[in-house]
């Protein structure tokens, strides 16, 4: 087997528990291993007891990518979202706002002192920029000398890191265009006229940054204004969370602005739009727009993101969308069948665009209810990762199915969304097991030859080689400019 020399993620959240440590909590680094915090009370244990499946440590500090070979990371950037200190149908014991801080703080990974901070006051353009000013602050060296990390700006910066041996190659991103709205904008205190002058000119404020994010979502897991967000929370956090705010509608006239304002490259470095959670309607909208600017524009083509996701084994969009999402949409499906995730005909349009699908490694979104029932039931763990290789596999298999031909191999990467609070497949939980997730895929295919018709003659380490860096290299060559 050839080895593939390095690795690409295209959607992890290092910094997203490290940054948010006060000197209260005890700062962190983005290179040290640290644990969430400990259970003080009943809200506490409470918390930590129902997210049992998310991890309670970094996934991904910086020593972590580099043990795993990920040279090549792409950081997402994500103010804390408000409504997910907005509970609903809580026990009494987690009813007032202490609870409330310290069970977002055991789940999220940030301390207990910053999240009280976040609480108290809305401005997610000032907590945007905290975390972009704290990577570059400690940009360089690693606390032992031995490493460093860059964060580069262009294809050329990225190939010249990719040959330092001991170098992390950092492309920033960012999940959700809610971080565009300062406190002003965030507290409804801004006419129409005034919201879209501030949102304009907080665009070009990111886009003079010495490094702005290279692609961004324009919707997450909340209401932002900018348009509406796809059905993302499922089991026992959606009973906590709501959604319903602007949940499936399409884009805001403000959000096609700042979509547009983004995707500009008059005003600076065009900002590349990520699909993930935007709701089917908006993207549908948006897939119309591009259509036709890339019509009109060949020479300048706006690629389609989807950077931390799986296939929902519908045909079509509207199919996608026949039945709503919850709980028993799902419930008989192998493949996690709802709207957030691509059907068949989205497969085509990232295929079409040259753009990129990145493959999540969070086993509640790569399966469906039936697949995780008979995962749930099975004690043995080799047949259980067999289980997992073959999901893993029929996510892609099946956008290759889809799309028809041999280049459809060329849309995959990583996009685990590590530290994004995921709940991960188990065998591998941080990135540090990477390179056994690359052998055990490797290995899966080579002994079962499983859907061999739809190889188009490559081998299963060209296959790999493919999703764990090869298109991201040569995505990052056509677009990062």
């Amino acid at each position: 087997m050839l080895e593939t020399p390095f690795y690409a993620d295209i959607h992890l959240h290092p910094s997203l528990k490290s940054s948010n440590w006060t000197k209260e909590d005890g700062e962190k680094n983005p290179w040290e291993t640290f644990n969430h915090i400990t259970p003080k009370t009943a809200a506490g244990r409470f918390a930590s007891n129902a997210s049992s499946t998310l991890a309670k440590y970094t996934q991904t500090n910086f020593y972590k990518l580099m043990e795993g070979k990920c040279k090549v990371a792409f950081v997402s950037l994500y103010p804390f979202e408000r409504g997910f200190l907005e509970m609903r149908n809580v026990p009494r014991l987690i009813t007032s706002k202490k609870a409330v801080v310290e069970l977002t703080a055991i789940a999220s990974g940030m301390g207990y002192e910053a999240v009280e901070q976040i609480a108290n006051e809305q401005d997610y353009f000032k907590e945007f920029k905290k975390e972009y000013d704290y990577l570059k602050k400690h940009e360089g060296k690693s606390p032992c000398g031995k490493y460093s990390y860059k964060i580069v700006n262009n294809y050329g910066e990225l190939v010249a890191s990719m040959k330092k041996e001991n170098e992390l190659a950092i492309i920033l991103t960012s999940e959700g265009a809610h971080a565009f709205f300062d406190k002003e904008m965030s507290e409804g205190k801004l006419g129409k006229a005034d919201l879209k002058k501030r949102l304009t000119e907080n665009i070009q404020k990111v886009k003079e940054w010495e490094n702005p994010p290279f692609f961004m979502n324009l919707m997450h897991h909340f209401d932002n204004r900018l348009g509406g967000h796809a059905k993302s929370l499922d089991g026992f956090v959606n009973n906590l969370l709501n959604q319903r705010k602007a949940l499936e509608l399409g884009l805001e006239g403000l959000g096609i602005k700042a979509m547009k304002e983004m995707l500009s490259n008059r005003n600076g470095k065009r900002i590349l739009i990520d699909t993930k959670h935007m709701s089917l309607k908006a993207r549908v909208e948006y897939y119309n727009w591009i259509r036709s600017y890339n019509y009109l524009n060949k020479d300048n083509n706006i690629p389609v993101i989807c950077s931390h996701t799986g296939v929902n084994g519908f045909k079509t969009m509207h199919g996608s969308k026949i039945k709503t999402d919850n709980p028993a949409k799902k419930k008989n499906s192998y493949f996690f069948n709802w709207a957030i995730n691509l059907s068949d005909e989205e497969l085509n349009i990232i295929h079409g665009s040259q753009g990129l699908m990145g493959l999540i490694i969070d086993k509640g979104k790569l399966g469906g209810g039936a697949f995780l029932a008979k995962a749930d039931k099975t004690k043995d763990k080799e047949k259980l990762k067999e289980m997992y290789m073959k999901l893993i596999w029929d996510n892609l298999f099946h956008a290759v199915k889809a799309i028809g031909n041999k280049s459809g191999w060329d849309i995959f990467a990583l996009g685990t969304d590590f530290d994004g609070a995921i709940n991960h497949v188990e065998f591998y939980d941080d990135a540090t097991k990477l390179p056994l997730l690359y052998q055990d895929l490797y290995e899966y295919l080579d002994r079962t030859k499983y859907e061999k018709s739809l190889w188009f003659d490559y081998k299963p380490e060209e296959l790999l080689d493919k999703l764990f860096r090869a298109n991201v290299m040569n995505f990052m060559e056509r677009n990062f400019v």
